[in-house]
């Protein structure tokens, strides 16, 4: 049952029976920013217009069944609310263990790649052989690149390009 229709029953036991009267009261008792007191002064003195009749327990009734029902809403709107959040926390926790899951399936994916059979690393060893590639990479090491120009800094100490087969510096 609305706010109005509660209203309008209520107007019918004090024999009020006008929609604009039952709006209006309405209006007034949803309005978030009266207070209590303000409301009950305003819908008194309208209703003193409206009727003869005694209007303290029906402004009384209707304010506490608008309390009741303003906090009904809020409450459903917590809860509403709060639901939303678990159910937000729930799919976010569901993404990070699919996400954990990937990645390991990924690692162990990666693990299988490296981890060559016994035939698989002989065929291996025999084609870097053939081409003549050096699998500890001792060859890397006495290699090192000769530079073929000097550095501003290096020129200003006087140092020099080092002589073909010349290892250092002078």
């Amino acid at each position: 049952m609305s706010v109005v229709d509660k209203v309008t029953e209520q107007l019918a036991l004090i024999e009020l029976k006008d929609d604009d009267i039952a709006e209006y009261i309405t209006g007034i008792i949803e309005d978030e920013s009266m207070e209590e007191d303000e409301k009950r002064e305003v819908i008194s003195e309208f209703l003193s217009e409206a009727t003869d009749k005694d209007t303290e327990n029906l402004i009384n009734h209707l304010l506490k069944d608008w309390k009741q029902v303003h906090e009904n809403q809020q409450k459903e709107a917590e809860e509403k609310k709060s639901k939303l959040i678990q159910d937000a926390k729930a799919r976010e926790e569901e993404r990070r263990i699919r996400a954990e899951k990937e990645q390991e399936e990924n690692v162990s994916l990666r693990t299988a790649q490296k981890q060559l059979t016994k035939e698989q690393k002989e065929a291996r060893d025999k084609l870097m052989q053939q081409y003549g590639y050096v699998a500890d990479g001792s060859d890397d090491e006495s290699k090192k690149e000769e530079p073929t120009e000097l550095t501003p800094r290096d020129r200003r100490r006087g140092k020099t390009l080092p002589v073909a087969g010349n290892h250092g510096n002078r």
